[in-house]
């Protein structure tokens, strides 16, 4: 941002914990930028950032296939909303079925523009997808009573333990402000009951030792108790993107491994 005198930046939701998890120097606010473009960020972070750097996060949703459809201003933000919904669009909350779900509810979010042809219709050499005015997005979100729009996860993200589905952005969400943690990436791995149990992969902050045991305390104290992670892999390092995305699919392969901490074998008070 100083070499190149950048105002606005755009920032992939995991480079905001990335960047805090830097040692606190003079390039902190050597630049001019002040405001960030930053899709999925959650709420602890935004004042902690703004304060540090100088930057004020904006949320909001779209995607290559359908532009900009959820956002708002930079002086109306709700840190950990994704907005509201942008004139000539249209957008829902639904379940497996497509039927909308109520305000407060998790669902699927389809979104849909009044222009035709406004959207993507469809990928060189994939099937036409059957004639539809919805376009799904494969994310779940949550439309509260006044209009606003909160990113849950991932659907493919999702676990379900102890019949339960769980967010793994609220998981990661809740590990990310342990002092001890740089970054983190929650995800499914086998269990021994025909379901999914909660694994997060965690990166310690430089110089910081980090407790799996005293993680998952102060997960049971942000979480429900179903959503506390059985285990926690401290590595160096989480399989990243080109741009810098978590790679999840590389972790639900790798699974637990021997070095994985298990609080079924360490019981935690």
């Amino acid at each position: 941002m100083a070499e190149t005198d950048a105002t606005v930046v755009y920032l992939l939701g995991a480079m905001v914990p990335m960047l805090l998890a830097q040692p606190p120097g003079p390039h902190d606010r050597a630049h001019r930028a002040w405001r960030g473009l930053s899709p999925a960020t959650t709420g602890p972070l935004w004042q902690p950032f703004r304060e540090r750097f100088g930057v004020t996060l904006v949320d909001g949703f779209g995607s290559t296939e359908t532009n900009l459809v959820i956002g708002s201003a930079p002086e109306n933000q709700r840190p950990g909303r994704i907005g509201t919904l942008r004139k000539g669009f249209l957008a829902q909350a639904v379940d497996e079925n497509l039927v909308p779900v109520p305000d407060g509810t998790p669902g699927e979010l389809v979104v849909r523009s009044h222009r035709r042809f406004a959207f993507s219709t469809g990928y060189l050499g994939e099937p036409e997808l059957p004639a539809s005015p919805w376009h799904r997005t494969g994310d779940r979100v949550i439309r509260e009573s006044d209009g606003w729009f909160r990113f849950v996860n991932r659907i493919k993200d999702v676990i379900r333990r102890r019949g339960e589905n769980i967010s793994s952005y609220d998981v990661e969400s809740a590990v990310r402000t342990h002092p001890a943690v740089a970054q983190a990436a929650a995800c499914p791995v086998a269990s021994e009951l025909a379901e999914d149990e909660v694994m997060v992969a965690v990166v310690p902050r430089p110089g910081r030792a980090l407790d799996p045991g005293d993680l998952v305390r102060h997960c049971a104290d942000e979480l429900p108790d179903f959503a506390v992670p059985r285990y926690v892999d401290v590595v160096s390092e989480l399989p990243l993107t080109e741009t810098g995305k978590i790679r999840k699919a590389v972790l639900r392969a790798r699974g637990t491994t021997a070095g994985t901490w298990d609080r079924t074998t360490h019981p935690t008070p």
